[in-house]
C-alpha cells in the first residue's frame, strides 16, 4: 500500500518495511524488539536521488552491474563497450543514471510490492534493451527480494540490494558480530578493483568463517563457498547488546562487504541519523570487475535466458 510518497509492506510477525520508487529503494525496516516496541534497522536512505542528505545509494537495486567495473568498459563477444566512470576511472554501481537513481514502476499486488523498469539499448553504454522486475515481500520474520532480467542482445548484469543496516539502530556496528561463509576475499588495489584470483582469508583480518567482531573497516567481496545456484547463506550479522541477528541468503557467488566508510554526522538522512561507521552493507552479487576477469563467475546474459537473483533477510532474537 502507498503512504504519501512512500510505499508499505507491513508482516504478520511485526515487520514494517517503507520502499521508494526512486531506486526501489529500501528507505526503512521496523522490527520488533523484546520490550514490545519496534527497531529502524536500515540506515541512510534518502527518499530519492536529489535529495543531499542520505546516502546515493543507501537502499536502492544497483544495476546493469553493481560494484565496480576497471576502466568503465569491457569487451564481450569482441566488441569494446564504454561506460561513462562515475567513481575515478571505474564505472561504480552501473554509472550515474544507473537503475538506483531511476524511478521504478511500481504495482502493490496483496502482500507484495511489484517493481520494474525497461532500460534501453546502449543506456549508459550497456548493449541490449533490458528488462527488469525487482518484487519484495514479507514472510514472517523475513524479508525478500526476488529480481530478474531478459535481454534482447547479449549484454552484462549484476543486480544487488545496497541497504546499510544497523541492528542496534543507532551508533558504530564496528561493535557487531560477523561471519561470512567464504574460504576467499578479493584483494583489491588502490581503485578498489579486484588484483585477479581472489586470496585465501586463513591467518588474515578477512577470515569470517566463524562469528567475530567486525572490529575494522572494510570494503571488499567475498568469494561465498557455496558458489552460485540454490539459496544459501551470505552472511550473518549479531547486536552483541541486543541479540537481535539478521541473516542475509542469496543464490549469487559473493557479497561485499562496506562499514560505511564515508558516513558523517552532517549526513543526516530522513527515517536515521548517521555516524562513521554506523552501519554495514553487506551486497550479494557476482565479482567485482568479472566482464574483465574470464574467470569469474560469468555475469554475461543472452536473449531468450533469465538473470534470477534471490535474497532474503531472517531476522531472529528479538
Amino acid at each position: 500500500m502507498t503512504n504519501g510518497a512512500t510505499l508499505v509492506l507491513e508482516g504478520s510477525e511485526g515487520l514494517r518495511a517503507e520502499f521508494s520508487r526512486c531506486g526501489a529503494r529500501l528507505l526503512r525496516l521496523d522490527i520488533p524488539v523484546r520490550d514490545g516496541g519496534s527497531a529502524q534497522v536500515v540506515i541512510g536512505s534518502a527518499l530519492d536521488a536529489s535529495q543531499p542528505d542520505g546516502d546515493t545509494w543507501g537502499g536502492t537495486i544497483c544495476g546493469r552491474f553493481a560494484n565496480r567495473i576497471a576502466d568503465a568498459s569491457f569487451e564481450l563477444d569482441g566488441v569494446r563497450y564504454s561506460l561513462p566512470a562515475n567513481h575515478g576511472t571505474s564505472s561504480l554501481h552501473g554509472g550515474p543514471k544507473a537503475f538506483g537513481l531511476r524511478d521504478w514502476n511500481v504495482e502493490a499486488t496483496g502482500e507484495t510490492l511489484t517493481f520494474s523498469l525497461t532500460s534501453a539499448d546502449g543506456e549508459m553504454g550497456y548493449p541490449g534493451t533490458m528488462e527488469v522486475v525487482a518484487v519484495y515481500g514479507l514472510s514472517g520474520t523475513t524479508l525478500w527480494l526476488e529480481m530478474t532480467a531478459t535481454t534482447d542482445k547479449p549484454t552484462v548484469v549484476n543486480l544487488t540490494q545496497h541497504a546499510y543496516w544497523n541492528l542496534k539502530g543507532e551508533g558504530n556496528v564496528l561493535s557487531h558480530e560477523l561471519e561470512i561463509p567464504a574460504s576467499r576475499y578479493s584483494a583489491v588495489d588502490d581503485r578498489l578493483i579486484p588484483l585477479g584470483a581472489p586470496d585465501d582469508v586463513t591467518g588474515t583480518v578477512f577470515d569470517f568463517r566463524s562469528m567475530r567482531t567486525i572490529g575494522q573497516i572494510y570494503d571488499h567481496s567475498f568469494c561465498l563457498d557455496a558458489g552460485r545456484g540454490a539459496l544459501h547463506l551470505g552472511a550473518k550479522v549479531r547486536e552483541p547488546e541486543t541479540g537481535r541477528t539478521m541473516e542475509v541468503w542469496t543464490t549469487e557467488p559473493a557479497i561485499q562487504l562496506y562499514t560505511a566508510n564515508h558516513f558523517s554526522e552532517a549526513m543526516v538522512a530522513p527515517f536515521s541519523k548517521m555516524v562513521l561507521n554506523g552501519a554495514i552493507a553487506l551486497e550479494p552479487q557476482t565479482y567485482p570487475n568479472a566482464p574483465n576477469e574470464p574467470s569469474y563467475p560469468s555475469a554475461v546474459l543472452r536473449p531468450g535466458e533469465t538473470y534470477r537473483h534471490r535474497i532474503e533477510w531472517r531476522f531472529s532474537g528479538f
